[in-house]
């Protein structure tokens, strides 16, 4: 195994643009991390002479949450420099897995970074570089890591006209303009956008193209919607755009470290539990690594065409063995390591200033026959505190829908598109152009609003729906001697199609209560032209509850029952009423039709279902069963995807996922100690099926159920392909759209964090 200056290599971290980093142990037994530039760059004389120069200026940077650099070798024929590894999550990783930081956590968090700057600015340097991804949240606390772009002002001579270092969105906006030195006041500027990034989850000045950012960053104002009030003038004056008016680092340190509450944030247990896996990780790795003097290859991704040049690891990625290995006690007895590095492999977060690389999270695993298989752990992009809010995604837009508002987000940011406030939203159905809102006030009628989907402006509306030209006049005054003629319905459903708009309202006939309370008011359908809000048409059907509302070919299907306390087991046999979706004319009733409303509605699908105990496929176009076989006892609960996708149908229920042939029913894959699924049907999104389940370390709760997070697996072989550690969720949704849109995946927590990850890619 390779050396340099007596730091024998142990495991590879990553590879960039400048250079590549090594997991090392010094001749005591120590662990760092160990940059080794590319040997084109070393025969440059000015890149060699700036390597000097900033190798020695980082060794003048000493401070309990800075890591140190311990020796370096400009003048070797492949530069190198070694510092200490520290093990934890980055801030990126810790925020994506645990939400943002509550006021008291913020403090703490602010004061060990203010003194970390402190330190940097002490030694004479400005690091130019602070970001998520560059603090490691170690058992001692956050370290500030990569001083590979920190320089002091003699050192502008080796810097090429107009190049900008730093990363979008934490760069302050003088060096983006030209109309500054890089001060001190640059790292005040990084240090309140990392800050207001912890508070919120999302960077303040957004995300997506690069120039965007930039932009919004010299021409816009930070977003601090999210931000603790008290916070908001710290961090805005950080954020300013005159160097001047921001504070000194150390006014920012003195009024966090008053604000600090508590016990410091990383020695809480959530985090602390972060920070012992990403230890244990990397006992593994070492453990495993090869002994001195053999070598061992190992890529983490399939050969590339082009065999001459040796293509880094995607960032997130690690190859990981397939033994555990070592203890995380007997690792932290190795050599008494001051352990660190970004993520879960580590160093690779240190990376960003020498190779070019921003990893912050990774991961490998066991496929699901339980062989070894890597596997990738994701990073939230951003999150969000939504409360109760469901969210949306269609196309290029994502929505959060309240009881009191209706919100476009831009899904790669996160950032507020428009907010349309109004109380008692209860349906939101988006469109290419249009959104349509369906509001159900409790004292009043049902009333339909719809929206530019660009603008949030109302297009049209109907208020209220019971002032329809087409109802009967004797319908629409009130009050009448007959309140419960004309009044409708508490419920109501939506659906549009291209040409047709229908509201349906009904009372709810669960409970006896409610039953008596509705005297049996009939159901009522509306038809509206979707783009225009032009009243349609208007039906008065039967005394009933609606339990369904259907649109295809035409038609509109509206499955009813009168039947008190509906059940799983009863509530698909009740009739169907089929409306011609042009005048709202009755087609026909057809008893028992709800157990397959497609079939009425011209559907030529197979659809399949588990219920009565079986899983079955019907032909829609006949009504006949292809299909079927016996559930177990234990998944009755089964819920399946109604249709199939690429010949498999995917069944889950708690504790298991199963792949079942679309034509035969016989099983492909099993999967057994899974968790709920994460969506019902399952959610099958780009070659793979998502679900809850254990750490894929194989790490339980506290109470044995597998709820650590979600995964992604291989929608044809059940191969983990990656998993993110979100806790339980409510909601799942794996985003279309194109361009930077598209490939994203939203997870809402329990706890009414969404947060959104870079989509997997199948094996």
């Amino acid at each position: 195994m390779a050396e340099f200056g007596g730091y024998r290599l142990v495991a590879p971290l990553g590879e960039g643009g400048m250079g590549r980093v090594h997991l090392g142990r010094a001749p005591s037994g120590r662990l760092v991390a160990v940059k080794a530039v590319h040997e084109h760059l070393a025969a440059d004389p000015r890149f060699r002479e700036r390597f000097r120069r900033e190798a020695a200026a980082a060794r003048a940077v000493t401070g309990p949450f800075t890591a140190a650099v311990l020796a370096a070798d400009p003048e070797a024929v492949r530069p190198w420099l070694a510092t200490e590894f520290c093990t934890g999550p980055t801030l990126t990783g810790a925020v994506s897995a645990l939400g943002p930081l509550a006021p008291g956590e913020l403090a703490a968090l602010g004061a060990a970074l203010a003194e970390a700057v402190a330190a940097v600015h002490a030694a004479g340097l400005v690091h130019r570089d602070l970001k998520p991804s560059n603090i490691v949240v170690t058992r001692d606390g956050p370290m500030v890591i990569d001083f590979g772009v920190a320089r002091t002002a003699a050192d502008e001579t080796l810097t090429d006209s107009g190049e900008v270092v730093g990363t979008p969105g934490f760069i302050a906006p003088e060096l983006l303009t030209g109309s500054g030195e890089p001060g001190p006041a640059v790292d005040v500027f990084a240090l309140g956008a990392l800050l207001a990034y912890a508070a919120t989850g999302r960077p303040p000045f957004g995300t997506g193209p690069v120039h965007q950012v930039l932009y919004r960053t010299t021409h816009g104002r930070a977003d601090l919607d999210g931000v603790p009030e008290r916070w908001r003038e710290l961090l805005g004056s950080c954020l300013g755009e005159d160097p001047g008016d921001r504070p000194a680092v150390a006014e920012v340190l003195a009024v966090c470290a008053a604000w600090t509450e508590g016990a410091p944030w990383w020695e809480r247990e959530a985090v602390a539990g972060l920070i012992r896996r990403r230890e244990e990780e990397i006992a593994a790795l070492v453990a495993n690594a090869p002994a001195a003097g053999q070598v061992v290859v190992a890529r983490a991704e399939p050969a590339r065409a082009n065999p001459a040049r040796a293509e880094p690891a995607p960032a997130g990625t690690l190859v990981r063995w397939g033994r555990r290995g070592a203890s995380r006690r007997r690792f932290l007895g190795w050599g008494g390591a001051a352990l660190a590095g970004g993520a879960a492999v580590g160093a690779v977060a240190w990376l960003a200033g020498l190779t070019g690389d921003d990893g912050q999270d990774d991961g490998a695993g066991t496929g699901a026959a339980g062989s070894p298989g890597p596997y990738t752990l994701g990073r939230a992009l951003w999150t969000r505190d939504i409360g109760k809010a469901q969210p949306l995604r269609y196309g290029e837009a994502l929505y959060l829908r309240d009881e009191d508002r209706l919100t476009r987000l831009d899904p790669g940011s996160g950032a507020v598109t428009w907010s349309y406030p109004a109380e008692d939203i209860t349906e939101a159905v988006p469109g290419a152009g249009l959104v349509h809102v369906l509001r159900s006030p409790v004292m009043s009628s049902t009333e339909v609003v719809t929206l530019d989907a660009a603008t949030g402006v109302v297009r049209w509306s109907a208020d209220p729906l019971v002032r329809n030209p087409h109802r009967p006049l004797r319908l629409r005054e009130t009050p009448t001697s007959d309140p419960v003629i004309s009044i409708d319905g508490a419920n109501s459903a939506l659906s549009v199609s291209a040409d047709v708009l229908c509201v349906v309202t009904y009372a709810s006939y669960t409970t006896q209560w409610e039953l008596r309370a509705g005297q049996k008011r009939p159901w009522r359908a509306y038809g509206y032209h979707p783009r225009t809000g032009a009243p349609l048409w208007f039906h008065q059907g039967a005394q009933a509850e609606v339990e369904g509302l259907y649109q295809r070919g035409g038609r509109i299907g509206v499955a009813s029952t009168t039947t008190s306390l509906v059940t799983e087991e009863n509530r698909t046999d009740e009739p169907l009423t089929v409306l011609r979706a042009a005048d709202g004319t009755l087609e026909r009733e057809i008893p028992r039709g709800a157990r397959h409303p497609e079939s009425y509605l011209g559907s030529r699908d197979t659809r399949y279902d588990a219920t009565d105990g079986r899983l079955s496929a019907v032909d829609l176009a006949t009504r006949r069963t292809l299909w079927s076989r016996d559930l177990a006892e234990e998944e009755t609960d089964t819920t399946v995807t109604p249709a199939a996708h690429a010949g498999l149908v995917y069944a889950a229920t708690y504790g298991s996922l199963k792949a079942v042939d679309a034509d035969t029913g016989r099983t492909r894959w099993s999967l057994t100690d899974v968790g709920e699924p994460a969506t019902s049907p399952p959610l099958v999104s780009g070659g793979l099926v998502y679900g809850l389940g254990r750490s894929p370390e194989g790490e339980d709760t506290s109470d044995g159920r597998p709820r650590w997070g979600v995964h992604a697996r291989d929608a044809a072989t059940g191969a983990l392909v990656w998993a993110a550690e979100t806790g339980e969720v409510r909601a799942v949704l794996a985003g279309p759209g194109t361009g930077a849109q598209a490939g994203l995946v939203h997870v809402v927590s329990d706890d009414g964090t969404l947060s959104t990850f870079a989509a997997p890619e199948p094996t």
